[in-house]
């Protein structure tokens, strides 16, 4: 019964594109880029929607456009759809009335527009800004136009809350003292700091500039309001890990070096009254108190590095530095006498510093890689620091990676924000609850296919595994989730776990994946969806594909990066296949498949027929980097293989490529790197394809309707450009489920098909 209603609701999704924006009963809830995820009146957020202006659902046509294609071999209608977020709430989120919002990957920044307190932005590692304009209850992605990976730090230009200046970074760390002169170890091709005019809608590139991953204060703009119009403020300071503390006196069409040293610059602060400048640096502590002409070395009463500044708005010789290891120390005649202010701090990195401008006596801390309860508060100016009483869990509970996004709100004094995930007191520090429904993040683990595991008889019932997190359940479609990881595996790195896949045995309960690092893991076996975990030591591998036999239930096929293991016994033990294996035949599990490099920059696919006991290549060779196969559900002789540049299909004969001139496009960086495959197993003629890369996000995801031949990017309401890390049908009903750097999402396409076969 379950089944049929759930259809049901499907043919009233077609019926209207307003069910497509709010959402049916299949998609509960629904979270655009630019439209407010609270549950609102049908009408009205339809009209909110399309009014908008610079909206992307317009600008992306998703309102109805239906494809007919008719080749003599399939005759398909497709209504565009609408992707829908799928945050990775739980049971109590829903109860208390939230749409949720897991995070994920790390919230770097942090800022409230002090015109106009209601709007917030933050910074996110890897998914560039997401924007609140209701106080932070509500955010929506708003990134087009950021190139890089991700944003590090955020600010309001105090003159115009439309304003936003951003520093976007490449996602990869190295080694942090590199700069100057090396920073082409990372690529850094889109790095730099970005403007937007109209609130993060767009964004354009000012100059290009590395900012460095993990660096914990993150406060790099400073405005000067002499050079403010009656539109925004004209001078403007960077601090950058490359190019010197930059100053521009124009809105940012010209910029000059106005930095003391050649370090790597951690933060700028001015002070509100005076316009006095604080400057931590690698090397050091600055202060200038003439707009930048002079600079004077401070002495610090420690040699690490001055990781967090805070300045007290009423009193300009009066300051506050986070040392790390060293703690907290103040300053009350502008940094030439220190204090040490470490009562009620335990010995950790402290790198984070806020201080109410209402309120000077509340102030907040916070710890770096520290989990549990934070960030510490005071409220007697720093002199002694109290742990919160309660702080909500995310869903990922309390874990946090660095110190980042804690600001006091500027015109309340008990309050203040901390992020990963977003968290807000109302009390002064005493108490935290979650306050961030959208922000999504979780990418869905890098085992492509198998990065869900759909239950074998209920289509409501799917296990998700997820890059550095590990392992969540659904039983109602989404609309719930339960925390499931398996065991970390801290000598492998951590809980990742990149796919994996249920027994196909009717009410089953056991689920077969892999914990560990990105690059290697222990095979995991769960008797019971997930509530426990029995690791098999000795099986240490790079798995990227897990798969069960549909006719023979004790046979399961996994693929690693080199290799492949078929059991034969329902895992309980394992043999060895000299073959990466990639795909399997549904009609035919005997029928299996694996992508081999064979050196010199080519690949071969090669294809078993009985269970990988022996191979022989499929075709000739394909002269490009090939990063995934899949073949045909209907028919074994016809697949597909996605690489560097193109995508190739095979027709029983040959392979053929299909590159930009079929409708493919490169991003920014001029490549185009599909990774991700996926066949919609009701409908072999629509096949989704997904680019990623590290430069930055690629071009998201791509759709043939007519067996590859030609495409369009389907990315729709999503940004123009971001990473696929998966992409997963159900075989129920044909819903696409995407794994992004912003999370999970899902659309399900309005079809109409007839499947004849043959192949033109």
């Amino acid at each position: 019964m379950k089944y049929i209603k759930r259809h049901s609701v499907a043919k009233l999704f077609l019926a209207t594109i307003l069910i497509n924006i709010l959402g049916s009963a299949m998609a509960f809830y629904s979270l655009p880029i630019d439209v407010p995820t609270t549950e609102v009146n049908t009408n009205e957020t339809v009209k909110s929607a399309v009014q908008m202006e610079n909206n992307v659902i317009t600008s992306n046509a998703v309102l109805s456009s239906t494809l007919n294609i008719s080749s003599g071999i399939a005759s398909t209608n497709i209504t565009s759809g609408f992707w829908t977020q799928v945050p990775l709430r739980t049971i109590a989120e829903k109860l208390a009335g939230r749409t949720g919002g897991e995070m994920g990957q790390m919230g770097f920044t942090l800022e409230i527009s002090t015109q106009n307190p209601m709007r917030m932005a933050i910074g996110i590692d890897t998914a560039g800004v997401y924007v609140s304009e209701d106080g932070g209850n509500n955010w929506m992605i708003r990134k087009d136009g950021i190139h890089s990976n991700g944003v590090q730090s955020i600010a309001f230009d105090p003159a115009n809350s439309n304003i936003l200046w951003a520093a976007g970074l490449q996602s990869r760390v190295g080694p942090v003292r590199s700069y100057p002169p090396d920073v082409a170890y990372y690529e850094a091709e889109a790095d730099g700091i970005y403007r937007s005019d109209d609130l993060g809608r767009s964004w354009t590139r000012l100059r290009s500039a590395a900012f460095l991953r993990g660096r914990a204060q993150n406060q790099y703009f400073a405005f000067d309001p002499t050079g403010a119009t009656l539109h925004n403020t004209e001078i403007v300071y960077v601090a950058t890990h490359d190019s010197g503390l930059l100053r521009t006196s124009n809105g940012g069409i010209t910029w000059t070096d106005v930095g003391p040293t050649g370090a790597i610059y951690n933060a700028i602060i001015r002070h509100p009254v005076t316009g006095d400048l604080w400057l931590a640096a690698d090397d050091g502590l600055w202060f200038s108190d003439d707009n930048a002409l002079s600079w004077v070395e401070l002495t610090r009463p420690s040699t690490g590095l001055v990781l967090g500044i805070a300045v007290h708005p009423n009193d300009p010789l009066k300051a506050y530095i986070a040392l790390g290891i060293a703690g907290v120390w103040l300053t009350t005649d502008g940094g030439q006498n220190w204090q040490e202010l470490n009562n009620g701090l335990p010995n950790l990195t402290w790198a984070r510093l806020t201080i109410n401008p209402i309120n000077p006596n509340i102030m907040y801390v916070d710890a770096d890689k520290a989990g549990g309860k934070f960030p510490y508060f005071s409220n007697d100016a720093g002199t002694s620091w109290q742990r919160p009483t309660q702080r909500e869990n995310g869903f990922f509970t309390n874990s946090r990676y660095f110190s980042e996004g804690l600001i006091a709100h500027p015109t309340q004094p008990l309050s203040a924000f901390d992020l990963n995930p977003l968290r807000v007191t109302t009390d002064g520090g005493l108490t935290w609850s979650l306050s961030g429904n959208g922000i999504s993040g979780a990418r869905r683990g890098h085992g492509g296919r198998s990065a869900i595991a759909f239950h074998p008889d209920d289509p409501e019932k799917m296990m998700f595994f997820h890059t550095d997190f590990g392992a969540t359940l659904t039983e109602d479609n989404g609309d719930t989730w339960t925390y499931v990881a398996a065991p970390r595996q801290s000598d492998l790195g951590a809980k990742s776990q990149p796919g994996g896949v249920y027994d196909p045995t009717p009410d089953s309960q056991r689920v077969i994946s892999a914990v560990g690092g990105w690059t290697k893991q222990r095979l995991a076996i769960s008797q019971d969806d997930g509530e426990t975990w029995e690791i098999l030591e000795d099986m240490i591998d790079d798995y990227r594909y897990f798969i069960w036999h549909p006719q023979k239930q004790n046979i399961v096929y996994l693929g690693t990066a080199t290799a492949g293991f078929r059991s034969d016994d329902a895992g309980v033990t394992w043999n060895h296949i000299d073959a990466p294996i990639r795909a399997m035949h549904p009609s035919n599990g005997d029928i299996i498949y694996a992508l081999r490099s064979v050196g010199s920059g080519q690949f071969e696919v090669i294809r078993s027929n009985n269970r990988g006991n022996t191979w022989s290549r499929i075709g000739g060779l394909l002269n490009q980097h090939v990063r995934n196969i899949e073949v045909d559900p209907k028919n074994p002789d016809r697949l597909y293989a996605v690489g560097d540049g193109s995508i190739w299909i095979y027709n029983g004969t040959e392979w053929s490529s299909r590159g930009e001139a079929d409708g493919l496009e490169r991003d920014f960086f001029g490549r185009a790197i599909f990774e991700r495959i996926a066949i919609d197993p009701k409908n072999p003629n629509i096949i989704y394809v997904g680019q990623r890369q590290w430069k930055g996000p690629g071009l998201g995801i791509f759709r043939s309707i007519d067996y590859g031949q030609n495409w369009e990017s389907i990315n729709w309401n999503m940004p123009t450009d971001f990473n696929v890390w998966s992409i997963s049908i159900s075989p129920y009903d044909s819903t696409v489920w995407l794994g992004t750097d912003h999370g999970n999402w899902r659309m399900t396409p309005g079809t109409d098909v007839v499947f004849k076969d043959g192949f033109e």
